[in-house]
């Protein structure tokens, strides 16, 4: 209602009026004149009058349309102004209000916390209560018990010193007793301990005969292996002069058949040139076969030197890797015969 009454119009028709009557006038005139309205539209509209006042001077022709329209204009930011102002306070008071009601549900549910706290420390100190009361009650029978004690203690004191003398004789009596038992305790553990070590000896003694005995049996158990081994070796290096005497001999006869295929026809220097490359390969395989099998040997010579120093749990172990060196050797020496027959 009051923004109907204070319209651009209305205000400055109000303002005229006033400034003709010759006299100093102010907002509450304006609004005496125009029949009400709020002062945060009308101080706008007399300020924005007062500013065009030089325009009206200066242009007296200025049409009222324009001037109404600007006023318009003013009037359209006074109330967007306005509107937001409202919203604002609007949204001021949801917060507020919002706040207000959180802060009575968190001051309802204290409350609420406090009235059960009070109540629990209520029951707490009519329990408490109720407990001193039980225990003045049982502090009463107890000093009754104490003074019935007291008299009980003076009774037991009396008795404690007569039977206190009477222990007295008994210990010298037994304490007699036990240095009699003690020497002959004393006694009894000497007596037991030359027994223990008489026994220890005997012991000892027989221990060092089966050591010894044990001791004997290895060593025979140790040549035994040593001597079943190097007859193994034996049988690899005769078996590899064998074998090495069979090649000697059968690169003799290449050599003579080359010889004669030499005298035959010079044609065939190509396949006798490349007959002697395979010879010379085979001679470099049986060389490298040859070093290898030396090198075994070496490792099972130096085999045997390590078996002389281990026990005769290792036995089996032994006879099982002279057995598989023996198997290797043959092997190496079958392929060696087999290479030779092939050539």
């Amino acid at each position: 209602m009051s923004l109907k009454k204070a319209t651009p119009k209305a205000v400055f028709a109000a303002c005229e009026q006033l400034e003709l009557l010759d006299r100093s006038w102010n907002r509450d005139d304006v609004r005496l004149a125009i029949g009400g309205g709020s002062f945060s539209v009308i101080d706008p509209l007399i300020q924005a009058w007062r500013k065009l006042q030089p325009i009206r001077e200066v242009a007296p022709t200025v049409p009222t349309d324009l001037l109404i329209q600007v006023a318009t204009m003013l009037e359209q930011q006074v109330s967007d102004y306005i509107t937001d102002i409202d919203a604002r306070d609007t949204e001021r008071e949801i917060t507020l209000l919002n706040a207000s009601e959180v802060l009575a549900a968190n001051l309802q549910q204290i409350e609420s916390e406090l009235t059960g706290q009070l109540e629990i420390t209520q029951q707490a100190n009519h329990d408490l209560e109720a407990e001193c009361s039980r225990l003045e009650n049982e502090l009463g029978e107890k000093v009754q018990t104490a003074s019935s004690l007291e008299a009980q203690l003076s009774i037991s004191e009396e008795a404690i010193a007569s039977l206190n003398s009477r222990i007295k004789e008994q210990k010298e009596f037994y304490e007699s007793g036990l240095k009699l038992q003690k020497q002959g305790q004393q006694e009894n553990e000497t007596r037991l301990i030359e027994q223990g070590q008489q026994q220890v000896s005997q012991l000892k003694l027989e221990y060092q005969q089966q050591l010894a005995q044990q001791k004997s049996e290895l060593n025979d158990v140790a040549e035994l292996a040593e001597n079943r081994l190097m007859r193994l070796l034996d049988e690899a290096r005769n078996e590899l002069k064998e074998v090495q005497l069979g090649s000697e001999g059968k690169l003799n006869v290449l050599r003579g058949q080359i010889q004669e295929i030499e005298k035959i026809s010079t044609r065939q220097k190509l396949k006798l040139n490349s007959s002697e490359s395979e010879l010379r390969e085979v001679t470099s395989t049986l060389e490298q076969k040859s070093t290898i099998l030396t090198n075994e040997l070496s490792k099972s010579q130096q085999e045997c030197r390590q078996l002389r120093e281990q026990s005769a749990h290792l036995e089996s172990k032994i006879d099982a890797e002279g057995k598989e060196d023996l198997k290797a050797i043959r092997k190496l020496v079958q392929s060696l015969q087999d290479q030779a027959a092939k050539q």
